[in-house]
């Protein structure tokens, strides 16, 4: 494998473009705070997209992603994560511990499923520390996230953002991103939503049904805790 995003990137120097600044906080180590959920995600999808495979090829290589028929369609719901998808199998968790400035630690945890319909991931970003913030430093933090979740999944993932819109759910902001990587197109969403930073991610094979892509992104929805 590549070098992966995990060990390429200099956390100590960020572009000065990721870096988020919450109102009235000043970052003398300028770590960006949402780095936890971009790198876990970027890192995953890196592992699926082996040489530019396409993600069913990559699924073969990757005995250990789970592996499901491509209609096999279903509702999947993260309690703890607070939300709901139509994820074409049963996703695989992975989860990771991020010690992050001013807010302490924070759990990334990404739901995975690698089949004959492509690659489909969906994420969220917990970082406990934030229940004790201002309501101008989380909106400024949310802000942040989904200013550098996409150049952060493209680069990761050995490739570039071609297109970026602003999106909502609710009356929450979120963005929308094309991403161009060797097996082709991926197409991404983010929200911060209730101090939670979440992320779609879908790159389908050249045989699945164009429109899995939309149905994915489309049924994720916030639900009651």
């Amino acid at each position: 494998m590549s070098q992966s995003f995990l060990s390429s990137l200099d956390v100590a120097n960020p572009p000065l473009a990721t870096i988020i600044r919450p109102a009235g906080v000043t970052m003398k180590n300028r770590a960006p705070l949402t780095l936890g959920l971009v790198v876990l995600t970027a890192f995953t999808f890196q592992q699926a997209i082996v040489c530019g495979e396409p993600a069913a090829k990559a699924s073969q290589t990757h005995p250990e992603t789970t592996q499901s028929p491509q209609s096999e369609w279903k509702a999947f719901s993260s309690r703890a994560g607070g939300f709901s998808v139509l994820m074409p199998g049963t996703p695989r968790e992975e989860t990771e511990v991020k010690e992050f400035p001013i807010v302490g630690k924070g759990e990334v945890h990404v739901f995975v499923v690698v089949n004959d319909s492509g690659f489909y991931l969906a994420g969220y970003l917990e970082i406990p520390g934030l229940a004790q913030q201002s309501e101008a430093f989380c909106d400024s933090f949310g802000k942040g996230f989904l200013r550098t979740v996409g150049d952060g999944t493209a680069k990761g993932a050995g490739g570039r953002v071609v297109k970026e819109t602003d999106i909502s759910i609710g009356n929450r902001p979120g963005k929308e991103i094309l991403i161009e990587v060797p097996a082709g197109i991926a197409t991404a969403r983010a929200y911060f939503i209730r101090r939670r930073g979440y992320q779609l991610l879908a790159a389908p094979t050249s045989a699945a049904d164009p429109g899995n892509v939309k149905k994915f992104l489309d049924s994720f929805k916030v639900i009651a805790q």
